[in-house]
């Protein structure tokens, strides 16, 4: 710690009631960069607490130094930007699907039905979907848009749909104006989760819902896919994203982060070229700029890890992003997700993003996996240590 964070850190635990301090202290990150004196607190509760009972002192102490005190949540820090149409930045990569979603909105069930986005992690779709059901929501009510992603639908939504008995979620999707799966590529190789989807989009079309759906490839290019459910998502409209180019991802940044904003544009330009190739990059970035930290050249980007991972097992690097589920692919993918977690500062939201959109527990899972062998096969911690020496050279 800084100094500066340790003099405000000691005034705290001198100037406020012990009974507060016992409490707060240990709840509270501070950090001092650019100028700034951030204090970080892990939610809501704690941060009021700390304006109502530190504030004042911390502000003081912190303008006698010369800095300006900025307070943040952590949850806060990760948050996007809000999914809205009007709020998705427009790129060359993604202006036909943007379009393609406003019509939708417009007109559903008219055109584009189904409408299908597919392309990388990171280049927009699960904003675009959420806006597409916000945009329902805000003029049909909350019951206007039925949307899940596909690891929802594959643990909840296909066992509570093939049952015979009533269900909440059977008279939600009869109901909703448009219906929206994000993430399909999930159901491969999942016949009860496919069989199911292919009668509720059937469904939904006789009805004239609007179906929306994504995935990170075309429908005919999900292995392991009944053929009569690729070709229904493919009737209406299917559109590809592409990754956002710098501009792109620089103008998100701002938007999400007033400390991007403030850095030098020649810097800010460094930081996104190497650590925030995607959106969920971005996002990650903007996070860790809110929190007053700064990645240095002794990090190691995801992109890097990926390369020489996917190297080592002699596959590409976007079969460990994609959906494969063969048995190198697999565990090359456990061997970035646990590289990624020693040698990066993303958390494991970002990195479920970087591979794929995986939620935060099926990360965590691989993570685990791959921690366990390494402590009981010593072949395979040294297989790791080799692939970290090669990523650092």
């Amino acid at each position: 710690m800084s100094d500066i964070a340790e003099q405000v850190r000691s005034r705290l635990a001198s100037d406020l009631p012990a009974e507060i301090a016992e409490v707060l202290l240990p709840a509270l990150r501070l950090r001092v960069a650019g100028g700034r004196l951030y204090a970080v607190l892990p939610n809501r509760i704690w941060m009021d607490a700390f304006r109502l009972g530190a504030m004042e002192v911390a502000e003081r102490t912190a303008t006698a130094a010369g800095l300006t005190l900025s307070v943040a949540m952590r949850e806060d820090a990760s948050l996007e930007a809000q999914r809205t149409l009007d709020g998705f930045v427009e790129d060359p990569g993604n202006a036909l699907a943007l379009s393609a979603c406003r019509r939708v909105a417009r007109e559903p069930g008219v055109a584009h039905n189904p409408l299908y986005l597919h392309g990388p992690a990171g280049t927009g779709k699960s904003h675009l979907l959420a806006a597409v059901a916000a945009e329902f929501a805000a003029t049909a009510g909350e019951d206007g848009a039925a949307l899940c992603t596909g690891d929802e639908f594959v643990a909840t939504w296909a066992q509570a749909l093939s049952g015979r008995e009533p269900h909440p979620l059977k008279d939600l999707i009869a109901s909703a104006s448009l219906m929206v799966l994000d993430g399909v590529d999930v159901l491969s190789g999942r016949q009860l989760a496919q069989e199911q989807l292919f009668l509720l989009v059937n469904e939904a079309l006789e009805r004239g819902q609007q179906v929306v759906v994504s995935g990170r490839v075309p429908p005919q290019r999900i292995t392991d896919m009944e053929e009569r459910l690729t070709t229904r998502l493919g009737w209406g409209l299917t559109v590809a994203l592409e990754p956002p180019q710098l501009e792109t991802r620089i103008a998100v940044i701002k938007r999400l982060s007033p400390a991007a904003a403030e850095l030098d544009p020649g810097e800010l330009t460094s930081l996104v070229e190497t650590w925030a190739s995607d959106m969920h990059g971005v996002v990650e970035l903007a996070g860790r700029l809110e929190l007053g930290e700064r990645p240095d050249a002794t990090e190691t980007s995801f992109d890097r890890i990926l390369q020489v991972v996917a190297t080592h097992y002699g596959v590409r690097p976007g079969d460990i992003t994609g959906a494969g589920r063969a048995r190198q692919v697999a565990r090359a993918r456990q061997a970035a997700l646990l590289l990624g977690r020693r040698l990066t500062g993303h958390s494991l939201v970002a990195l479920g993003g970087m591979v794929g959109g995986r939620d935060h527990s099926t990360v965590l899972y691989g993570i685990r996996q791959a921690e366990e062998r390494s402590e009981a096969d010593p072949l395979y911690a040294r297989e790791i240590a080799d692939i970290m020496r090669k990523i650092r050279d």
